[in-house]
């Protein structure tokens, strides 16, 4: 008996392989679309392999962000922020989008984009200048604002404490270098290069102690005068005082104009207050007074003001104006002084540290005259002395200021 059988043959691997390569020859030939081809870089923008249309987005949102800005210079740690405008940047978009045309070439709409994107980078030249105002140097305001002094070792805080710093390398921008790193502009982002300088050597710097603290307290609702304690603050904070060195803060802090910032509220005139540039900063270099004064330094040239103040009894106080009154603070000791000062929460603190040399300090204010005027507080003639003392006995009285206050009205009721 014969036995026949049958067997329908399935196609192999190879046929299979032929049916979706003539597919993918068909779609390639009918399904094709305009596509970036090589690895090409704009404005900082990786164009390689994007279709005409996504790549023209890409570049047009990046025109969009560097004109809305601000534009950033970083060189090393440091950065400086300008608008768009104060450089006059201008972007030539449809320049840029012709430069696109170049690059562009037809691929079919399966090919991998990566396959595209290969090869060595190109970068499309970006069609943008800038219109430097003549009314300002602001390549040279860029490049200050970039360069930074190199710094030995120093004394700074960490909160409120005390602590040595470690020397910090410097950095100098020219106007050339950013000059330069304009001509690349490709993004809200641009690098300019700079000049390390080393540290200068400096000797060990000696340990300090806290040997002097006073406080006083301030209106957290008085604005324009709490604006004004805060920028007198920085004319005292980290000031280090070499033996011997004096300390002016008229010197420190400069005029005082609205152009740095100080507003108006009180200040004293005469017998009352009324409104002046800079009001308060009075309880700044009090502050600093008292703190000196019990850190035993000596005070060359303090005057209190012409009628007593809020927030210290009289004989305590110590007023400055430009060009007429100043604080001066003397380093009487044979170690670094260093000031610290605060205005927050309602007080205002200086701290003092130096070198402890085993006594202690106070103040004491002494009336030595008085004058009545109806209606008003009376006149008041004080000597405020510095009072040196060994195991709680006084060894020394030192007269810092002799002062004579007006009659005056009371502070109103809050």
């Amino acid at each position: 008996m014969l036995n026949h059988s049958y067997r329908k043959d399935k196609p192999g691997v190879p046929v299979l392989a032929a049916i979706l390569l003539g597919l993918f020859v068909i779609s390639s030939l009918l399904f094709r679309h305009e596509v970036v081809s090589g690895n090409v870089w704009a404005m900082g923008v990786s164009l390689g392999g994007l279709s005409r249309e996504a790549a023209e987005r890409a570049l047009l949102e990046r025109v969009q962000e560097i004109r809305h800005g601000p534009i950033t210079f970083t060189a090393g740690t440091k950065a400086f922020d300008v608008r768009p405008d104060e450089i006059g940047l201008l972007i030539d978009e449809y320049g840029l989008l012709r430069s696109l045309d170049g690059y562009v070439s037809s691929s079919p709409r399966l090919w991998p984009a990566f396959l595209s994107k290969r090869g060595d980078e190109k970068v499309m030249a970006a069609p943008v200048t800038v219109d430097l105002p003549e009314s300002r140097d602001i390549l040279g305001e860029i490049a200050a604002g970039l360069s930074a002094e190199a710094q030995g070792a120093r004394y700074g805080f960490v909160g409120r404490d005390l602590v040595v710093v470690p020397p910090s390398e410097g950095q100098v921008v020219t106007r050339e270098d950013v000059a330069a790193a304009l001509d690349e502009i490709d993004g809200t982002q641009i690098q300019v290069r700079y000049e390390p300088v080393a540290p200068p050597a400096a000797p060990g710097l000696t340990e300090l102690s806290l040997i002097g603290e006073f406080s006083t307290e301030y209106d957290i609702e008085d604005t324009d005068r709490n604006v004004n304690l805060a920028l007198a603050a920085q004319a005292v904070h980290e000031k280090a005082l070499k033996p011997g060195e004096v300390y002016s803060f008229n010197r420190e802090a400069g005029e005082r104009t609205e152009a740095k910032g100080y507003r108006y509220a009180n200040v004293v005139v005469g017998d009352h207050l009324e409104p002046g540039l800079a009001g308060g900063i009075c309880q700044v270099t009090t502050t600093l007074f008292d703190a000196a004064a019990l850190a035993g330094l000596d005070i060359p040239y303090a005057t209190a003001h012409s009628i007593p103040v809020e927030y210290v009894p009289p004989g305590w106080d110590a007023a400055v104006a430009w060009n007429y009154l100043d604080l001066k603070v003397k380093n009487n000791t044979d170690e670094m002084v260093v000031f610290g000062a605060w205005v927050e929460d309602g007080l205002v603190t200086v701290r003092v540290f130096g070198k402890p040399d085993g006594f202690t300090y106070e103040i004491d204010p002494v009336t030595v005259a008085e004058y009545p005027s109806p209606g008003k507080r009376p006149g008041l003639v004080v000597e405020t002395y510095r009072v040196k003392k060994l195991n709680g006995e006084e060894v020394e009285r030192v007269l810092l200021m002799r002062n004579t206050y007006q009659p005056s009205y009371p502070p109103p009721v809050r």
